[in-house]
């Protein structure tokens, strides 16, 4: 993301500096090492461009990635926490239920 905001500065830096220059001259006036220049500068431009379009897909691709990985973990987590508030409620209920004792009568219950 850091190289691709990079990029986008060196490009927005190029394509002004072309700007200026058609501005200040018309194409009458530039020789043709200028033109050559300015061909160049529209290249180095368009290959930029290139470059942060296929960074900015990259990094598309890992936020699906991520988020995909995230989706997962909460799903897995959610079932873990189902699994373990099911044990808890059957161990309540198994330690609320009266005791019974060897003769089969519920033990510390006293009539």
């Amino acid at each position: 993301v850091a190289n691709a905001g990079s990029q986008l500065y060196t490009m927005a830096h190029k394509l002004h500096a072309v700007e200026r220059s058609l501005e200040q001259t018309t194409m009458e006036q530039m020789d043709e090492m200028e033109v050559l220049e300015l061909l160049e500068s529209m290249s180095e431009v368009t290959n930029e461009y290139q470059n942060l379009r296929k960074d900015i897909r990259e990094v598309q691709q890992l936020q699906r990635d991520v988020s995909s990985s995230i989706r997962y973990q909460m799903r897995s987590m959610q079932q873990t926490f189902h699994t373990l508030k099911q044990r808890i409620a059957s161990s309540q209920k198994g330690r609320n239920k009266p005791e019974k004792g060897l003769d089969g009568a519920g033990v510390g219950i006293h009539e």
